[in-house]
Formats: C-alpha cells, structure tokens, sequence
C-alpha cells in the first residue's frame, strides 16, 4: 500500500511542474506579443495608402479647399477615407472635416478625394501645409504642399 502511495505523490510532482512550464511558456508569448498580435486587426497594418499629389487652396481668408489624388497599391485592401485633415507643416492644426462621400479606393487604383472645404486661420500663399487623410481603418496618410 505505501508504494501505490508514493508513486501518486510522484506523479502529482510532475503534473504540477508540467502546469508549471505551460504557464510560463503561455506568459512569455503573452509578453513577447505572439499571442497579442492574433488578437488584432489586421486590415489596419496592411493598409499602404499613398497621397501621389494634392492642392490647397484658399478660397476665402481662413476657408480652404483641398483636393488630393490616393494611390492604393495593388497589395492593399480596398478602403475609403472618413476624414481630411490640413496642418501646418509644424503639426499645428488648421481645420479637420469629415468626409461624407464613401470613394472607395480599390488596389491597384488612383482616386480623387475632394475638393472639400474647411475652415482655420488664414494663412498666406505660399506657406507648406500637410494633407492628411484618415481610412476607415484609422490609417493615416499625408502629403506635404502650398497654399495656393
């Protein structure tokens, strides 16, 4: 009877190292971002938007229109963009609008986005301004002009 005993203690030893191990192998995934990244969207980091060319122009002191051209790789999922952005080229924010229009912009395709207005302070011809637009995915492009 005593060693029928000692080999269930054995094998309660080895189960509880075995739990061990598979708990320390699951926290060290957890931490190295194994399995953090099957969690998480994928759409957003495959998303290569490219602004090819953009104008901005001031229609009246502080209303501007803006109007840029998207070129969607053909690796890249079809998308659309929700919101255009204009900043001066220091990060400050001149004035941010909703894009209403749902353009989608296939792979493989140049789409026009605009003209759409908005409004900031007035800023003088010349001065380099930032295009930024955001996809649905919440990937953000930009593309560096002038006032014209």
């Amino acid at each position: 009877m005593r060693s029928r005993r000692s080999i269930s203690d054995i094998v309660a030893v080895v189960l509880l190292i075995v739990i061990a191990i598979a708990a320390a192998v699951i926290i060290y995934m957890w931490l190295s971002g194994l399995i953090g990244s099957v969690h998480t969207s994928t759409s957003a980091t495959q998303v290569k938007l490219e602004i090819t060319g953009a104008s901005v122009t001031e229609t009246t002191s502080g209303t501007y229109s803006v109007q840029a051209t998207v070129y969607n790789p053909p690796d890249s999922p079809s998308t659309y963009i929700t919101l255009g952005e204009l900043e001066f080229t220091n990060g400050t924010m001149i004035c941010s609008t909703p894009i209403s229009t749902t353009t989608t912009i296939p792979p493989s395709g140049s789409t026009t986005i605009g003209p759409f207005t908005c409004s900031g302070p007035a800023a003088s011809p010349g001065t380099p301004v930032e295009v930024v637009l955001v996809t649905s995915q919440g990937v953000q492009v930009s593309y560096t002009t002038s006032i014209s």
